[in-house]
């Protein structure tokens, strides 16, 4: 086994509380994979929505070509032309950097907002099912917050 591996800090912007994920992923996998293991595995929300990961760290980039992003029509942007997509997009062809950044904003509508941070690279190990969370630091905050009923 050669595989390698890649290590993220991500970090959640919607709070004054520090919240922060260390996760490992396989370079083979998707950034599907990797918005599975934020939202899925590590902040515990079920409920899907839109997403894209904006590689130059800009939300809602004007640059196309620095937005990936979950499709269910297809690949095709508002103006016809070709947009990278997330579901297809291994975490290897993106040439990531050490200490490089990226946003993932998830739920268009409520605009969570997670920086990105490559953290580390190192090899595979044998028998371990990845993505792995390695590190937690803080509580996730609730998917929707509870809207009291007499306001």
């Amino acid at each position: 086994m050669n595989k390698k591996t890649i290590i993220f800090n991500v970090e959640y912007l919607g709070s004054d509380d520090k919240i922060t994920r260390k996760l490992k992923l396989l370079e083979e996998q998707t950034l599907d994979d990797l918005h599975e293991a934020i939202i899925y595995k590590s902040f515990k929300w079920d409920d899907p929505h839109m997403y894209a990961f904006y590689m130059d760290n800009k939300p809602y980039s004007q640059n196309r070509k620095m937005e990936y992003h979950c499709s269910p029509e297809g690949e095709m942007d508002f103006f016809g032309e070709g947009k990278p997509n997330s579901t297809n997009t291994k975490l290897k062809e993106l040439n990531l950097k050490k200490k490089q950044k990226f946003l993932f904003v998830f739920d268009f509508g409520d605009d969570h907002m997670f920086s990105i941070k490559i953290e580390d690279f190192s090899q595979a190990r044998e028998g371990i099912k990845y993505p792995v969370i390695l590190e937690q630091i803080g509580k996730a905050p609730e998917q929707y917050e509870d809207f009291d009923e007499d306001e």
